[in-house]
């Protein structure tokens, strides 16, 4: 991987630079990245004062101040919608601030446009990848800097470099060539962080990098930051995870409402309650709701006996019952997700039976539906909203045949209806005719949810309900949720978050490596014991995949 400094070889062309072998690079004990030469440890290589952006009808930064030096992990707090995303924006040349200053290594500085902003150094890992699905692992990659020569591009060289890379990043078994449209979400994670690392950069921005890992990826992941770090590489980290923070971070800025509520705080020493009191204002991390005294069983909503996908999952049995939160737990590549969605009718199952009330479901998601079933997909953006479209529009998009007739829409009854849902579940910002693009990744979860809301919803499906999501809505969905069990709805749900799945459950499902390996009553289980369970005999702890 070629991170120098592109004043490092002097009277280069930026096309030799870059189809410029890199043999050394894979040399047994070879470091990840060449250290910047102009870079000084501990200098300031980023410094932001009196920060403002403002959009219309909103001021999503309002004088932010951030200092960033070299080599250190810096977090980034604060709720959904506190400007975090903006923020990174504005360092990615996505946005032009309206006022204040950014220093990006001692000068002055504004970026016109993203390529602008890695050409400086900067690289962005987005929380929504934004990758191209119908290229492969190696031109996204490479996109926009591919290895030329003579005007033609060098595949062969393009295609080793990445392996390279991927080999640097622990994912070695995914293939250059491979399309990424293929790749589950977390190898599409490690294209974005490998075309990130296929850059000069002095600083590298995660945005919820570890969303989409299982927990020996993180560690994966914490063992390249550190080497990235130890090179003189500066990273911005953002997470919900403050476990995450204690465990990779130096410093710690807190953003409140477009504001720097607190600045170089000790990411390891500062207190929890501290942390999540300057983002919330609120002195609690996680507040579950409490689950209701054991009562009669509600009537069993479905039933799952033998489902089973080939190379997915095998032999699947379980069943929810009305009024009852059933949780699965398990390792990202588990498939857990995939049997969700074969539930919910997106896949075709190979064997096995899904039934609803005691009737057999026929295939489809136009037929769960219609059986009293909505799901929140873990990719919100891609599979679960029109983002063009207004908040209300998203609301309603699955009654929407209750406000159409003779053709004419009834825009009023659906924005009353939005309204509702919006004040019910805290929309922020509460004007249901923004375009939902327009919303922080936790808002726009809540109309995911508000949607089922509104229809006759008997199960409802959630996976990974709050990645993404900030402290203080996570509390709200997962009160949310509890009172859809308590008004007699079913729910499922998969999260890569242990205690989550044990805290909101009434009973758990354990999978490893497509199985389910042990069920139990929430109450029942530790943290300690799931991951146990899941790890034990994974194929990410050194066997063959």
């Amino acid at each position: 991987m070629n991170l120098r400094s592109s004043g490092a070889k002097p009277n280069v062309s930026e096309e030799e630079t870059v189809a410029q072998p890199e043999e050394n690079a894979a040399v047994a004990g070879a470091s990840l990245v060449e250290a910047p030469a102009d870079t000084v440890a501990g200098e300031v290589v980023l410094r932001l004062t009196d920060v403002v952006k403002t959009f219309p009808g909103v001021r999503a930064l309002d004088g932010v101040q951030l200092e960033v030096r070299a080599g250190e992990v810096h977090c980034l707090l604060g709720q959904n919608g506190a400007g975090k995303s903006t923020l990174i924006k504005v360092l990615a040349g996505v946005h032009q601030p309206d006022s204040g200053q950014v220093e990006w290594r001692g000068e002055p500085t504004t970026f016109a446009n993203p390529q602008a902003a890695m050409r400086a150094g900067i690289a962005t890992i987005y929380q929504e990848l934004d990758l191209v699905e119908d290229l492969s692992v190696g031109e996204n990659a490479f996109l926009g800097h591919e290895p030329r020569r003579l005007g033609f591009v060098r595949r062969g060289q393009m295609v080793r470099r990445t392996r390279q890379i991927l080999g640097r990043l622990g994912h070695g078994e995914i293939h250059p060539k491979r399309m990424v449209r293929a790749l589950p979400a977390a190898g599409k994670q490690i294209v974005s962080m490998a075309r990130a690392l296929s850059h000069e950069a002095r600083l590298i921005i995660m945005d919820e990098p570890s969303a989409v890992l299982a927990h020996d990826e993180v560690g994966n992941l914490f063992r390249i930051i550190r080497e990235l770090t130890a090179q003189g590489i500066a990273v911005i980290y953002i997470s919900h995870r403050l476990e995450e923070i204690r465990e990779i971070g130096d410093r710690v800025t807190v953003l409140k409402d477009g504001r720097t509520t607190a600045a170089n705080l000790p990411a390891r020493d500062t207190p929890t309650r501290d942390l999540v009191s300057r983002m919330t204002g609120r002195s609690i991390e996680y507040v579950f709701p409490e689950r209701p005294a054991a009562g009669p069983a509600g009537a069993e909503l479905l039933q799952v006996e033998g489902l089973t996908r080939a190379g997915e999952f095998a032999d699947v049995s379980l069943d929810v019952r009305a009024g009852e939160i059933v949780g699965i737990a398990g390792l990202v590549g588990s498939g857990r997700s995939e049997l969700l969605e074969t539930i919910y009718g997106a896949r075709r199952a190979d064997s096995g039976t899904i039934r609803m009330a005691g009737r057999a479901l026929r295939a489809g998601v136009g037929a769960a539906v219609r059986a009293g079933m909505g799901m929140a997909p873990e990719e919100r953006k891609s599979q679960a909203l029109l983002l063009g479209e207004p908040i209300y529009r998203n609301v309603t998009l699955s009654t929407f045949s209750r406000y159409a007739r003779f053709g004419f829409t009834n825009v009023a009854a659906e924005q009353a209806e939005a309204n509702r849902i919006a004040a019910d579940l805290e929309l922020r910002p509460r004007d249901v005719r923004r375009p939902v693009r327009t919303l922080s990744g936790g808002n726009q979860q809540k109309v995911v949810v508000g949607r089922w809301l509104l229809g006759d919803t008997k199960l409802l499906i959630l996976d990974e309900p709050t990645r993404g999501v900030d402290i203080g809505a996570r509390a709200e969905l997962y009160q949310v949720i509890r009172n859809l069990a308590v008004q007699g709805v079913g729910v499922l749900l998969v999260s890569s978050e242990v205690p989550e799945v044990l805290g909101l459950a009434d009973r758990v499902l354990v999978m490893r490596e497509g199985r389910v390996v042990r069920e139990a009553p929430a109450g029942e289980l530790d943290e300690n014991t799931v991951l146990d369970l899941v790890m034990a005999g994974s194929l990410m702890e050194g066997a063959p995949a």
